[in-house]
């Protein structure tokens, strides 16, 4: 059996999951990838599908306690101070490889990042089980990778990627041709400070790839973006930026009384920086 036969076969709702899931998206070769990538951080951990099984449904039962929570109260769980999961490295890196296969959102995000049209130098931050830099390294002919928790399945996949096990502030001067920060802003109590940070550390030109998340009460989650994206679309054009693409997706498998939103933007600098390498 495949890896999808034996996750549907003994979960009922993976099961409904994947038949929703529309067949173009299912044939397609991102989809393809994703399952053998996600086959091989399993069998990098020395971990089997009942293993993954166990890992995703924790997730979600915890995630619609907190949707259920946030139509009752309007608030975050870091504002109701409740933290009742905490996943490990490997896990979280697990439940996000497995939305890319059952959240529709998740893939189309992924897809999206096909279609920058990048090259020269690109910086990732925040890169969880590395799925994004299997995607896109082609464009690149020098990728620095920042996380403050690496995993060694990304270290051992990249070698020739710069790794570094910390927090990046822009102190390391180094301009870069493209920035990604993939599901990460929400993360951040102040993700207009890592947006400015992005922005100095990127040549004229350069692009700043992002998403933002709204009303998405997930248990590591502390930054709610308003939908209509006013506040944070006139920061950073005020900040020098140009939107040269926007894509609102929405979570629309989540039967719920929300309807949690993903926006995708590319931003591209269109004032001088300083100094290049």
């Amino acid at each position: 059996m495949t890896l999808l036969e034996k996750l549907t076969s003994k979960n009922r709702l993976l099961a409904v999951l994947y038949d929703n899931c529309p067949d173009e998206i299912k044939e397609s070769k991102l989809y393809k990838h994703t399952t053998t990538y996600l086959q091989s951080y399993l069998d990098h951990q020395k971990l089997t599908s009942d293993d993954l099984t166990d890992i995703y449904g924790e997730f979600i039962f915890y995630f619609n306690k907190d949707c259920k929570r946030f139509i009752k109260t309007g608030k975050y769980p870091c504002e109701l101070g409740i933290n009742n999961y905490s996943p490990s490295r490997v896990e979280y890196d697990l439940v996000l490889l497995m939305s890319v296969l059952f959240a529709p959102h998740r893939f189309q995000i992924m897809d999206l990042l096909k279609t920058s049209n990048c090259s020269g130098k690109a910086l990732y931050i925040g890169i969880g089980p590395g799925l994004e830099i299997s995607i896109t390294q082609s464009f690149y002919e020098t990728i620095y990778a920042y996380d403050l928790s690496l995993n060694s399945f990304v270290q051992k996949n990249y070698p020739s990627v710069r790794f570094f096990e910390e927090l990046y502030t822009g102190q390391q001067k180094k301009y870069f041709n493209t920035i990604y920060i993939i599901e990460l802003l929400e993360h951040l109590d102040n993700p207009y400070s890592l947006i400015k940070i992005c922005y100095e550390s990127l040549d004229k030109e350069g692009k700043l790839i992002l998403t933002t998340a709204s009303d998405l009460p997930q248990f590591d989650h502390l930054y709610n973006f308003h939908k209509d994206h006013v506040e944070f679309e006139k920061y950073v054009t005020d900040l020098g930026f140009e939107i040269n693409k926007k894509t609102t997706i929405e979570q629309e498998y989540l039967v719920m009384q929300i309807q949690p939103t993903n926006t995708f933007y590319i931003l591209i600098k269109k004032e001088e920086h300083g100094q290049k390498i």
